[in-house]
């Protein structure tokens, strides 16, 4: 009898913890999930973010990030805290350390430590040819091709798929093209960008342009080199086997056969 009282006692500390995150992290009761009220603990040398808004002072990093929800409660996907003066810092959807990104934090060897939210898990029929893949929170439902294409047969082969050739507007799935592509094809990889419809404007497979801003974050310093004539050099790549160690895509010209990545189109939804 006592073991039952104590189980029945154990059961309503969980429900009485579970009913606080909910309060605490702001999560409507019907999609209360263990998944979404977890944020992920790790450092600088494994996810960044952007800093979203003016740093404060909290008390402990749960404070911190019930504060940053309330501030920037459309906005606050993660945080950066630092134990040693309580320093409270908003930040976007995390993302891997990216070389050209020059104002991510936490500042890798720093003291500040990241907190990121998961961002919600696409549809993804894993049992055929699409995998979920994840990086620093944020999923992505993707066919990793095995066998080489150039770039208009990839974006056809994709469509076949219902699909389209994965591409990385946000920081957060560049991030996710850049760290699947070095980690498991380790070659020459196409990426949803080209500049074929109108010279020096790139555009991402789904329509959308490619800011300056994230020109800069993604694209090797000094390219694209817009090389044109016969062979104009008008689609992106990642170039991990002939420039191994070096960031950054380099504008190439499309009919050569690289690897590919696709992506369902609904399991892309725009942010």
């Amino acid at each position: 009898m006592w073991c039952s009282e104590l189980h029945v006692a154990r059961r309503g500390v969980i429900m009485a913890l579970l009913l606080w995150l909910v309060f605490i992290f702001n999560i409507p009761t019907a999609y209360c999930d263990i998944r979404q009220a977890y944020m992920k603990q790790t450092t600088g040398q494994e996810c960044q973010t952007l800093q979203i808004g003016e740093s404060w002072s909290s008390g402990s990093a749960l404070e911190c990030y019930r504060e940053c929800a309330v501030r920037f409660p459309d906005s606050c996907q993660s945080i950066v805290y630092t134990t040693d003066n309580q320093s409270c810092t908003p930040g976007s959807a995390a993302f891997r350390p990216l070389e050209n990104v020059d104002t991510s934090i936490p500042v890798t060897g720093s003291n500040g430590m990241i907190f990121y939210k998961q961002q919600p898990i696409p549809p993804c029929n894993t049992n055929g040819s699409f995998s979920l893949y994840d990086v620093c929170g944020t999923t992505a439902c993707l066919y990793l091709s095995s066998s080489v294409a150039d770039y208009h047969e990839a974006v056809s082969i994709c469509s076949g798929m219902n699909s389209r050739m994965f591409f990385g507007n946000t920081l957060a799935r560049f991030s996710v093209f850049w760290e699947i592509s070095l980690k498991y094809l380790k070659d020459q990889t196409w990426i949803g960008l080209n500049d074929l419809d109108d010279e020096d404007t790139y555009v991402w497979e789904n329509g959308e342009p490619l800011s300056d801003q994230m020109a800069q974050w993604v694209f090797r310093p000094g390219y694209p080199n817009g090389y044109t004539g016969s062979n104009d050099e008008d689609c992106a790549e990642a170039r991990h086997r002939t420039w191994p160690g070096i960031y950054g895509l380099n504008d190439a010209i499309c009919w050569y056969e690289k690897l590919y990545m696709c992506e369902p189109f609904d399991a892309y939804v725009a942010k």
